[in-house]
């Protein structure tokens, strides 16, 4: 995975007139720009699907914001600490840039590329005011978990600017592969959920996913494009009603949460990720201690999951 390299490329790729503000870069231009780095062995295609699956990791590891049109912005500075009482093992996410600044704040006297932060300063509120006077933030799990959004279906007021085209048409689409319509199943992984689906079929209130990843809703005889967060928590919503939830593998004895297959809303997998580490040998698997496993059942009771 290029986990740094695109972190790296987001940090420096800063706005012109104010380098302050970090700006934003398509899918199209990450993979464009870390071509050079193509390995003799591995082909576009390679490049292209790795590049999405660091993509998706980033966001969920809460180091990326993804955004309309396949654009991503680098999130801003954050510190994350398990809890007020345990400073031991502060984790710096987001924009690189600001990371020598962290070290320096906190006296660390750690290499400045270091994420794992161990300050020499004491205290939560000591921390949390430096860090605060240099633009980066410091938050808890427990800060993550009131503000945790529900599943729900697309409001009109995100809905408020249509879909010009149709995605449907030969010209827009069906040279890139097809159109796909989520459809909740009984005992269906949510990646089996995305079924193909022709323009004959569409019904009102259809949540859609392009070729190229976008997602679109359809209502009202119109298309409207949606924030991969928001087609997230439709997708949880229709599982909920329709009463098909989502069943998520759960070893709890072992403490290992298998994701694969599987989006979340970016807060929900950001909070999660907060919460655990990775199994190094299964993908998308997450390792969490047993104290932590009532926050997880909490997360995944808001989501209308079952875990099995």
């Amino acid at each position: 995975m290029r986990f740094d390299k695109i972190t790296l490329l987001l940090s420096n790729h800063r706005h012109p007139d104010n380098p302050a503000i970090p700006m934003t870069l398509s899918k199209h231009q990450i993979i464009t720009l870390l071509r050079s780095n193509l390995s003799p062995n591995e082909s576009q295609e390679q490049l292209q699907t790795e590049i999405q699956e660091a993509l998706s990791e980033l966001q969920a590891q809460g180091e990326i914001y993804a955004g309309m049109r396949n654009r991503y912005c680098i999130t801003p500075p954050t510190v994350l600490a398990l809890d007020r009482d345990n400073l031991s093992g502060l984790r710096f996410r987001g924009d690189r840039a600001y990371l020598p600044l962290t070290h320096q704040v906190l006296k660390t006297e750690q290499s400045n590329d270091n994420l794992s932060i161990r300050p020499k300063i004491g205290g939560f509120n000591q921390i949390k005011n430096r860090l605060s006077q240099a633009g980066i933030r410091l938050v808890t799990v427990a800060d993550s978990i009131e503000y945790l959004p529900y599943p729900r279906q697309p409001t009109q007021a995100i809905l408020r600017s249509p879909w010009l085209e149709n995605p449907f048409s030969i010209s827009n689409w069906q040279s890139k592969g097809s159109i796909h319509q989520y459809v909740p199943r009984r005992d269906t992984p949510q990646k089996s959920r995305w079924v193909p689906l022709n323009y004959q079929q569409l019904q009102d209130k259809t949540l859609l996913q392009l070729p190229t990843g976008e997602y679109l809703w359809f209502q009202n005889r119109a298309f409207y494009e949606l924030e991969p967060d928001t087609a997230m928590l439709a997708v949880f919503y229709q599982d909920k009603e329709t009463g098909y939830p989502l069943k998520i593998q759960w070893d709890k004895p072992q403490g290992r949460l298998n994701l694969q297959g599987t989006s979340l809303p970016s807060v929900y997998a950001q909070l999660l990720w907060r919460l655990s580490e990775p199994d190094s040998e299964r993908y998308r698997t997450r390792l969490i201690q047993s104290i932590n496993h009532p926050i997880v059942e909490t997360i995944f009771q808001r989501l209308g999951c079952i875990l099995v």
